[in-house]
Order: structure tokens, then sequence, then C-alpha cells
């Protein structure tokens, strides 16, 4: 029993790391689908990584922190831990938790300076993607959905959920929100903070890079600078 606990604790020291560095990452930026298989093998490549960082400052650490295992103990063997049962609980608490923080500090950082990190969005196809990716010198891509009856709703990305039926990948932008009507019309803007589009109503979405802010001419809805994804 006791090494299937040891067993158990190593796993979790390994996985819970790289879960939250995934996670961490996700919150900004957008990832390929893999399989599960090889996201718990990054897990536990990008945990066990950081684990073993987190270790050897807690052993260093112990010179000057009361309380932790140095290595000096640790290299004395099982029989020396067990009798410091409360630092050895300790010292693997601080380890883990050093090397959690560490994953989302990693994820965090990652995710904000990868390409795709627009909005919050949920991983699946290639539809986000185009929704998420920056111009190659960082801009912000900026949206205008054409709806099934010809209407037009800009914005920059807010929120995209992803899903295999295109009718359920709703979309919300966010100011500065503009739409206009059927045909060639002027744009109108609007005071929303954020705007809902039911991915049953989508039928095409334009997309420009613009300088920030967005453009405020009132053009037709679908300017010369918008490419369509």
């Amino acid at each position: 029993m006791p090494s299937n606990l040891i067993g158990i604790a190593i796993l979790i020291a390994a996985l819970a790391p790289g879960f939250a560095y995934l996670q961490a990452y996700r919150r900004y930026a957008l990832r390929d689908a893999r399989s599960q298989t090889t996201e718990i093998v990054e897990m536990g490549a990008v945990g066990g990584l950081a684990t073993l960082a987190a270790a050897l400052t807690v052993l260093v650490a112990a010179k000057w922190v009361p309380g932790l295992i140095g290595l000096e103990t640790l290299l004395k063997g099982a029989s020396t831990l067990r009798g410091s049962a409360w630092a050895t609980v300790l010292s693997a608490s601080v380890t883990l938790l050093l090397s959690v923080a560490a994953c989302i500090g990693t994820g965090v950082l990652l995710g904000r300076r990868s390409r795709h990190a627009v909005g919050s969005v949920r991983e699946g196809v290639v539809f986000v993607k185009a929704l998420t990716a920056r111009s190659p010198d960082g801009r912000e891509p900026y949206l205008a959905v054409e709806l099934n009856d010809g209407r037009l709703v800009e914005g920059y990305l807010l929120y995209a959920s992803v899903n295999e039926d295109p009718a359920r990948r709703d979309i919300v932008l966010q100011k500065p929100i503009a739409w206009s009507g059927v045909g060639y019309c002027e744009r109108t803007r609007s005071a929303a903070e954020s705007a809902y589009v039911p991915g049953s109503l989508i039928k095409v979405v334009h997309i420009s890079y613009p300088p920030s802010p967005a453009p405020q001419d009132s053009g037709t809805g679908v300017g010369p600078d918008r490419e369509s994804a």
C-alpha cells in the first residue's frame, strides 16, 4: 500500500503542474486539437521538468529555511526521511506549489506572447485559428461578420465557441462595434459593449488588421482592406 501511495504522489507531482501549464496557456492562445495520449505525455514532460527544478530549489533553500529537507538528509536514506516526516511533507508540498506556480507563469507568458493570443476561446477547428491569429506585426484581427440576410456586424473578438456543427460556432464581439444593412450603405456605430452573434446566422467572416483603434470611417461594411476568412 505505501508503494502505491508513493506512486500516486509521484504521478500527481508530474501531471498536476503540466495540467496547470496547459490550462494557463489555453486562457490566452489557441492550440491544435491533440490526442489524449499526446497531452498526457506533454503534461508529464512539462510537469516533470518543473517539479525537478522546484525540488532542486527546495534542497538548496533548506540551508537557510528551517523545516525543509536538505540534500544531506535526503542522501541518508528512507529511514532518516521517516524520522523527519513533517519536514518531508512540508518539503514535498513546497516543491509541488513551486512547480505549479512555475508552470502557470510559463503558460501565461507563452500564451500572451503567442500569435493566437486574442480573446477567450475554446480549442477546436481552423475557424478559431483564423479569428484569433494576429498579423505579423502583432495587430489584432478586426472581424466583419456577414449574416445570412446580408447585414454586417463588426468588432474585435471577445469570445468564440467552437463546435463541429457550424451552426453552433457562436461569436461575441467587443467594442468598437458597428453594423450595416443589406447592400451598399453606411456603417453605423453602436454604443454596445459587446454583441452576441449566433453561429446559425453567420455566413462569412471578413478579417482585417487595422491600426488601433478600428477604422472610424462610415463607408460600406466591407472595406477594401478586409480579407475573407
